[in-house]
């Protein structure tokens, strides 16, 4: 039978999750506002959305797009310097041996107190885009020393994707980077036309013709199984495909994936916004710190170190339980619950369960 690309006619697997620029589907609207911020030279821009909504496959269509096209420099930044010292490593990167090649020479003694001034000087007029990814897991520090580049250099165009619990912290506090951020877009679930351009374009990259060996019919159940997330589109696409593959199946249509895949847990965008306050807080906590004892969730939330927490978070979440073990016990009665909801999963750890946030609803959660 050969392999599974072999047997459906492709090049390679086109349900990988790798970033393909040229394959972005959907929010054509808020994909023009974003653009046209871009073309008006405004300062910051916010792509904003959930795990898998296509941020980063956004900003790379970005970079390839203007890569030749109205800026001279163009700098991608995948993760967001957490120290603001790092911005002087950024630019010293992009810029060695090239237009700014002596931008961070000994004699400049570059530091960050005369960084714009230098940058400014060597644009010299120029433009540059600045693309920054994961910009949810910069430092307020660093996003300050950031805003201070924005507002003292001329030539610099950022745009910004993160997860909206960006938007928040900087509202708590960093507002005044908040005030000049001139575009926002939120990145949301593709329609189910959209879902189906994705499916054609991932197989037609790979060789592939239309949307075969899927059926329309298939189309809309893989619709309605992921919501419209192109992450999950992929996942759903990919897990079909190989369970076609070994049961020498080359057509997928609505009743095979009913008969033969294991159909995700239907979870709508309204179900999670209808969760507590409470369980919100758990769903967070699990998403940013990953695999957790009831123990281990609640140190991470209320411990005076806490990365991101404050103390009226911990008292929200564990309001009217002063004593830890009853604390502990109603924190793993809220977690059996999400359990039973299959928004978690856990698993057995010597004497103890570890709960980690199911796969689909990481995808669904507002905030990370």
């Amino acid at each position: 039978m050969g392999n599974q690309t072999e047997f459906f006619g492709w090049k390679s697997n086109p349900f990988t999750f790798d970033v393909i620029p040229e394959i972005f589907v959907g929010n054509i609207h808020e994909v023009n506002q974003i653009l046209d911020s871009i073309n008006n030279r405004n300062k910051i821009s916010f792509i904003v959305g959930t795990t898998g909504s296509g941020k980063t496959t956004l900003l790379r269509s970005i970079e390839t797009r203007y890569g030749n096209d109205g800026f001279r420099h163009i700098i991608f930044i995948s993760k967001p310097p957490k120290a603001p010292e790092d911005w002087i490593k950024v630019f010293k990167k992009v810029v060695s041996g090239g237009f700014m090649s002596s931008i961070f020479s000994r004699k400049d003694e570059v530091s960050l107190y005369n960084l714009s001034d230098t940058v400014n000087r060597k644009l010299n007029g120029s433009k540059c885009l600045l693309l920054i990814d994961e910009a949810h897991e910069a430092s307020m520090d660093s996003l300050e020393w950031l805003r201070v580049m924005s507002d003292q250099v001329g030539g610099i165009t950022t745009v910004m994707a993160a997860l909206p619990v960006l938007e928040s912290k900087l509202k708590d506090n960093l507002e005044t980077f908040l005030r000049r951020v001139s575009t926002r877009i939120e990145l949301t679930n593709l329609s189910k036309s959209e879902t189906r351009e994705l499916v054609k374009r991932r197989i037609e990259n790979v060789g592939g013709s239309d949307i075969r060996p899927f059926t329309q019919d298939a189309i809309e159940v893989i619709y309605e199984r992921t919501g419209g997330f192109p992450r999950e589109i992929l996942r759903t696409c990919s897990d079909s495909v190989q369970n076609a593959f070994g049961k020498g199946i080359s057509t997928i249509d609505a009743e095979f994936l009913m008969e033969n895949d294991k159909p995700a847990q239907k979870m709508p965008l309204e179900k999670v916004s209808e969760l507590s306050d409470k369980q919100r807080i758990i769903l967070e906590a699990l998403s940013k710190k990953g695999e957790l004892t009831p123990s281990e969730l609640i140190e991470g939330i209320c411990a005076p170190q806490a990365d991101g927490y404050t103390s009226d978070v911990c008292e929200q979440l564990l309001e009217g339980y002063k004593d830890n073990e009853n604390a502990v016990r109603s924190v793993n009665n809220l977690l059996n619950r999400l359990l039973k909801e299959k928004m978690v999963e856990r698993r057995k750890v010597g004497n103890a369960f570890k709960y980690k946030v199911a796969p689909r609803i990481a995808s669904l959660l507002v905030h990370a």
